[in-house]
């Protein structure tokens, strides 16, 4: 990628010959299954790259290919992960929730770190990553959710831990960690 003259590389993670790589249009050369997904791929990538490029310029951040590269792959000093972010959330409403309440905020904390584990195989999310279908998963995952030998969570135990993780979720907007709420369908 290459930013005012200013050069960085990465990787894909994708292999692909050397005789089927069309290095005029940066294009997998062919019509294969596995050409045009790498091509579909590469279309994603780009516009990604754009788009990262794009909020750099309108955050009026002095713009390199490292910083571009950055903010793409989710390392840059703005992203935040979603436990940074419940951690966050926890320690500054400590004293404006009741015990009570901050009981159950851990319960739900404790649900969405089993979840992020057993789902998605990670102990951490970006906050970036969160989407609608998260959020669904989400909620399937908790209707069969099993601690040692307690029974998945009824319905309005499912409402409750939704409530919370949405709460949690609009409050990330509000202080500018998201730039949209991922409990909201959009179109």
């Amino acid at each position: 990628m290459t930013v005012d003259g200013e050069r960085t590389e990465f990787s894909l993670q994708r292999k692909l010959e050397a005789r089927l790589w069309d290095d005029y249009r940066k294009r997998g050369k062919g019509r294969s299954p596995y050409i045009t997904s790498l091509n579909s791929y590469l279309d994603q990538t780009y516009r990604g790259l754009f788009e990262t490029y794009r909020e750099l310029m309108l955050e009026g951040k002095v713009i390199t290919p490292l910083k571009v590269k950055s903010r793409y792959f989710g390392v840059d000093e703005k992203s935040k992960t979603l436990k940074e972010f419940i951690d966050y959330h926890n320690a500054t409403m400590y004293t404006s929730i009741k015990a009570g309440t901050r009981k159950n905020y851990f319960s739900t904390e404790r649900c969405i770190d089993q979840f992020l584990k057993e789902k998605y195989k990670v102990e951490d999310i970006q906050l970036k990553k969160l989407d609608y279908s998260f959020i669904m998963d989400f909620e399937q995952y908790l209707r069969s959710y099993r601690i040692s030998t307690r029974r998945a969570c009824n319905n309005n135990g499912v409402m409750k831990h939704m409530e919370r993780l949405k709460k949690m979720s609009r409050l990330a907007v509000r202080l500018g960690w998201v730039t949209k709420d991922p409990s909201k369908i959009t179109n």
